[in-house]
Formats: C-alpha cells, structure tokens, sequence
C-alpha cells in the first residue's frame, strides 16, 4: 500500500496524488481494522444491554459516583451552535484519543470502543424501556450514522498503526511512516473527523426537532443528551 498501483498510467506519488485516490487506498488499507473497531464496539453494546439486564443502570451509578449525570445541567441551556460546539469538543477528545492510543500498544483504543459500546447499549436499553424503542432510535440513529462510523475510523487508524509498527518490527515493512502513508491517512482521518461535525449539528439541531415532533409528551420529561 505504500506503493500505490498505478491509475490512468501515472504511479501515484504523493507530489501527483489526487486526494479521491488517496483516500480510496487510505480506506482499502484501514477498512478491516474499522471493522475490527465496529466488533469492538458491538460487543461492548451486547454487555450494556446485559449489564442492565442484571440490574446496573450506568447512568445510575455514574450519578452516584460523580454526584452528575453524564452531562452538565447547563447544557439545557445552551443554544443550538453551543450544543454543537460542546458535542463536538467531547467527540474530537475520544476521536483523538482513539488513534493515539496506538501508543499504548492499542489497549486504550480497544477500551474506547468497547467502554462507548457499554455505555450507548446500557443508557440505550434504559431509555427504550421506559419510552419505548422508538424515542431511542430517533434520538441516537440520525447523528450515530455520522458519530460512530468516525469513532470506528479513528480507532482503525490507531490499530493500523500498531499493526505497521509490528510489521516494522519483524522487518517486513523498512518504514512504519511514509509521506504517502501520512498523506492518505490524514485523509482519511479528515474526513473521520468532518463526519463527526456533521454528527455535532445533527445532534444539536436536528435530533432534538424529531423528538419534539415524534414524541411531543414524553420529550419534556426524558432530556435528550
């Protein structure tokens, strides 16, 4: 992959790269470790759903624990653009965090999907149990198709990093940082993160609109966070 193949007869160098082609090879390289991550993360939602099932309600405890839930009371009051600033500050955080816990040899990118994966499974489960399914899917789905792909991005990205320093170290690969590997990658990792700004103002502004739509008398009582 740090050769690309050649497209219309020109060998792809970074110095003639175009960034459509760049980023189809940044995602044939880094797809089965997204896939990887997505596994991750849908184990650690089996276990939310099977730890409120024995009686933990996570939003409970966290409560108990930080003497909060797990967002501020303030953030009824925010605007519509300062929800989406505040989601989006939070998101990059775990974004970030997803690639560079490569350095910990991975284990904090697979706690990330996994402990993420605990937490919408459990609070999700909670929540349509009281509401019902429905309330859960408009409030999650509209901006999880943009929020959890990007996560699952990241997080591939820091296994393939892990996975080249590997190969660096058993000498199959003679260097774990191209510029043709940074060039693609940051790509990808770009549009990772331009998916996760969409999620912010989906969440912010579209999300709580369907509520109020759909679900006029329960939206008062419940929140959305």
């Amino acid at each position: 992959m740090d050769d690309p193949p050649r497209r219309n007869g020109v060998s792809a160098f970074v110095a003639g790269y175009p960034p459509r082609a760049a980023l189809a090879d940044a995602w044939d390289e880094h797809s089965r470790f997204v896939g990887f991550a997505a596994g991750l993360f849908a184990i650690g939602v089996v276990v939310g759903v099977l730890l409120l099932a024995a009686g933990h309600n996570l939003l409970e405890i966290i409560a108990d624990l930080l003497g909060e839930g797990l967002f501020p009371e303030e953030i009824a009051d925010f605007s519509g653009l300062e929800l989406a600033r505040f989601l989006l500050v939070n998101n990059s955080r775990a974004f970030l965090l997803s690639i560079v816990g490569a350095l910990s040899l991975g284990l904090l990118t697979a706690w990330a999907m996994v402990f993420n994966g605990i937490i919408v499974g459990n609070v999700g489960a909670a929540i349509a149990a009281d509401v019902g399914p429905g309330f859960i899917l408009v409030g999650l789905l509209p901006h999880g198709i943009f929020e959890l792909p990007a996560l699952f991005i990241a997080a591939g990205v820091g296994f393939r990093l892990l996975y080249r320093v590997g190969q660096r170290l058993r000498g199959s690969r003679d260097a774990i940082l191209t510029k043709r590997y940074l060039y693609r990658t940051g790509l990808l990792v770009l549009a990772g993160w331009l998916l996760l700004v969409v999620a912010a103002f989906v969440e912010a502004f579209v999300t709580p609109a369907l509520l109020e739509a759909l679900f006029a008398e329960r939206f008062g009582g419940t929140g959305t966070p």
